[in-house]
């Protein structure tokens, strides 16, 4: 009977031992998640989508960058470092293939000057992704060419 007493204890101790090491792996991921290299992430919104004004600055360079887009923008401001942009997107309702999100780009500009600045920011394109797909189309307000984001 003490045999399996001490058997028991033993894989109870192990088991104990397991769990807790397990636990603290998992904490480990937990505590830091994987980030992105982008300095902001894409959102989908259809009710912000129709309020995004595109007349206060003009799209110079979009680069696809894997899960990135690198977008360039000219405008009139004072310091670029003080703009805030943001990438708003909505799935179209047509049926095509690749599928197609429209896109716009938000700037947020304050400033009254006259100097014109260019700014570039990239955006994490991974709201854009659809389960059973691998590749989309995005066509940003202002920019001539559809982007296909494959992932």
């Amino acid at each position: 009977m003490k045999k399996s007493t001490n058997l028991f204890g033993f894989f109870l101790m192990l088991f104990l031992g397991v769990f807790f090491v397990s636990c603290d792996f998992l904490d480990d991921h937990i505590k830091n998640p994987i980030r992105s290299k982008c300095n902001e992430k894409a959102v989908l919104d259809h009710v912000a989508f129709p309020l995004v004004n595109t007349a206060n600055y003009g799209i110079t360079n979009v680069v696809l960058n894997g899960d990135c887009l690198e977008i360039t923008l000219s405008s009139s401001g004072c310091n670029p470092n003080n703009w805030d942009m943001n990438l708003i997107g909505v799935a179209s309702t047509t049926n095509i293939y690749p599928p197609l999100f429209h896109a716009k780009v938000e700037l947020i500009n304050k400033e009254e000057c006259l100097a014109v600045f260019q700014k570039t920011v990239s955006f994490d394109l991974t709201p854009f992704q659809m389960a059973g797909q691998n590749t989309v189309q995005i066509d940003i307000d202002g920019w001539n060419n559809n982007i296909v984001y494959q992932y």
